[in-house]
């Protein structure tokens, strides 16, 4: 589920290794992620831009797309089916678990994340470039859809009125969690889902890197109950998937992504 950055220092001239700069910033930070990926990036890298693979027909920010637009948008990064892929943030682990998620759910079997991101490769001595990849379009197909793995707003509700045997976990900055700080969004009030504990998706990593399986299974058992199915959720959708990949790597696969998360919860409540 990892990989370091020497592996794909290693790795990164074998032909099925593709790379994909996954980086992606909340709306009120002044950074641009596709500017950054041309001046300085991974050699082969090409840029996963989340706010553009997505449900463009949606009122809500980079919602999953259908499987044809997943599969048309892919092509044109040059990615097949088979490839194995690697994906890094310019910030540590920020956004890559997203970029895994989505890969996940539309049934790509070979997908990495570059534990600790740009700033791993930096710390194998890779190589960095800057420009555009040249991309030789492809013809991607989608796998066995895993839609277990996505929760709408309709079955979340569901859950919340017939079953007890979840966990919300609301991987947010505690400050927005509890109504201190205002959500990124102007539309997006403040407010967190009902009976959703805080879990803020920076406790999974240090320095950019994630932590290690025990420490991650220490943090989970305090607010997970044994078998509780697991919903991760966050502002919209972005650090939700760290809490997933987090579960992942230990072995818990009892979980869903919030697609909507609070964004969707909020405009679809507040009356």
């Amino acid at each position: 589920m990892l990989v370091s950055g020497h592996w794909l220092k290693k790795n990164i001239k074998r032909k099925n290794v593709k790379v994909l700069d996954a980086s992606w910033y909340l709306p009120n930070v002044d950074r641009d992620p596709k500017k950054e990926y041309k001046s300085k990036r991974i050699p082969k890298s090409v840029f996963f831009d989340i706010d553009d693979i997505c449900d463009t027909s949606s009122n809500l920010p980079h919602m999953l797309p259908s499987a044809s637009i997943f599969e048309n948008k892919v092509s044109d990064l040059g990615i097949k089916s088979d490839d194995i892929l690697v994906v890094y943030s310019r910030e540590g682990v920020l956004s890559s678990p997203r970029v895994w998620w989505m890969f996940k759910y539309f049934g790509h079997k070979k997908v990495f994340i570059l534990n600790g991101g740009f700033k791993a490769w930096t710390f194998a001595n890779g190589k960095i470039i800057s420009g555009l990849e040249k991309i030789t379009q492809t013809k991607y197909k989608v796998g066995r859809l895993k839609k277990k793995i996505n929760v709408t707003f309709e079955e979340l509700s569901y859950i919340k009125k017939q079953n007890n045997n979840y966990s919300i976990l609301d991987a947010r900055p505690a400050r927005r969690f509890l109504k201190l700080d205002p959500e990124p969004r102007k539309n997006i009030g403040k407010g967190n889902i009902e009976e959703s504990k805080n879990l803020e998706a920076s406790i999974f990593e240090l320095n950019g890197f994630f932590i290690t399986k025990s420490k991650i299974r220490n943090i989970l058992k305090k607010v997970i109950f044994k078998n509780n199915k697991v919903i991760c959720t966050c502002g919209s959708g972005i650090s939700a998937c760290s809490i997933a990949f987090s579960l992942s790597f230990i072995g818990n696969l009892n979980w869903s992504v919030y697609d909507g998360s609070w964004a969707e919860w909020y405009l679809r409540t507040k009356s």
